[in-house]
């Protein structure tokens, strides 16, 4: 169904359903032989890898122009990323490119949407999963090329440039993404929902879960909605190590990328927070409250090391989105360095407004 508040097409259906991925929603109906569905989910699969597969194309350019705009010559920032690239080859020795990843992706789709039509139920079940792997493959390497530039980022200029690292890179986000959770902009009930839906469906384009296939908790309580995912597909797969291909924590050879080791507000005064979790807490929590007054949602992310394999054990990162954004606990001001205003929305705050970005699907 198109979302006028989008711009685009969502997968609707109760908070129930939306912790289920499309993934799993595709299986279903080609066991079910409900051909159209099956058809109709794989093709909103791509929208929902889009959501990702588009910020990144922001996120990298802005990383890579960040170190330049901080006094790094250019043949540095295009040795070091060489050196990031280098270890990110696909399982087959390929080296990776990411718009010919992409295009791999869809022509499985297109395959999966073949196999489909023609009702053959096992071999569609079959291109499903190969789609599947392939986007996984596309995304977890993005995220790597993009951690790897943030380590780089932090190893050069230091741990405090973070802060203003996600300054440069979080505002086209914020502008397209979260103005649309200004209460004096918005009504609330409206907004809540959007916000919700649109985490459903980013950290099912982030292959959420020890399986990646995109499942996650949703819980839902009196005063607030609680998502918590095992592991998250970027920063949580960061910290724990890709269980699919065998691959270490990146904070360990081959990698040896960076994590927080000195305490900040967007790291909640913690070492062990991978430098991609802290956008999160920069993003939904730090700039909504300079903004709004109130976080659009309160972050606890994994630390490293995440070493535990039992479910019970295991770390997840979880999100809540409170019902009344006035009534957040104040816990969750203090550990940003902030306090609970006495007013609260844009204008309260007197906020600037932001720059239009059109276009940008952005990512949760």
């Amino acid at each position: 169904m198109f979302s006028q508040a989008l711009g685009r097409r969502v997968r609707l259906g109760n908070w129930a359903d939306q912790q289920v991925s499309t993934y799993r929603k595709i299986r279903e109906a080609i066991e079910e032989q409900r051909w159209d569905d099956a058809a109709r989910l794989a093709n909103y699969f791509v929208d929902e890898a889009n959501v990702c597969f588009a910020i990144y194309r922001q996120w990298i350019p802005d990383l890579r122009a960040f170190l330049g705009e901080n006094g790094v010559e250019r043949t540095e920032i295009e040795r070091a990323e060489a050196e990031i690239l280098a270890k990110l080859a696909l399982p087959d020795g390929t080296p990776f490119e990411a718009y010919r990843q992409w295009d791999v992706f869809l022509t499985r789709i297109e395959e999966l949407v073949r196999q489909i039509y023609r009702e053959e139920g096992e071999s569609a079940l079959a291109a499903l999963d190969v789609a599947k792997e392939e986007w996984r493959r596309c995304h977890d390497r993005d995220v790597d090329h993009s951690y790897g530039l943030m380590s780089e980022i932090v190893a050069r200029l230091g741990e405090s440039s973070i802060g203003p690292m996600w300054e440069k890179v979080l505002v086209p986000l914020f502008s397209w993404r979260y103005d649309k959770f200004d209460i004096d902009k918005h009504a609330w009930d409206a907004a809540l929902e959007t916000l919700v839906l649109v985490a459903c469906e980013a950290m099912r384009g982030h292959l959420v879960g020890p399986e990646r296939t995109g499942d996650f908790e949703l819980v839902e309580t009196e005063d607030r909605f609680i998502l918590r995912f095992d592991p998250c597909g970027s920063g949580g797969r960061t910290v724990r190590g890709d269980w699919i291909e065998g691959t270490p924590p990146r904070m360990e050879p081959p990698y040896n990328w960076s994590v927080s080791r000195e305490p900040h507000t967007w790291n909640h005064g913690q070492t062990g927070i991978c430098h991609y979790c802290t956008h999160c807490i920069f993003l939904m929590e730090e700039m909504a409250i300079d903004r709004f007054g109130y976080p659009v949602r309160v972050i606890d992310p994994p630390r490293y090391p995440d070493t535990a394999r039992e479910p019970n054990e295991r770390q997840r990162c979880q999100w809540q989105m409170f019902k009344d954004p006035t009534k957040v606990p104040d816990e969750y001001y203090e550990r940003v360095g902030r306090r609970r205003p006495s007013a609260f929305g844009s204008r309260a705050q007197g906020a600037p407004e932001l720059p239009s970005v059109t276009g940008m699907p952005g990512a949760g």
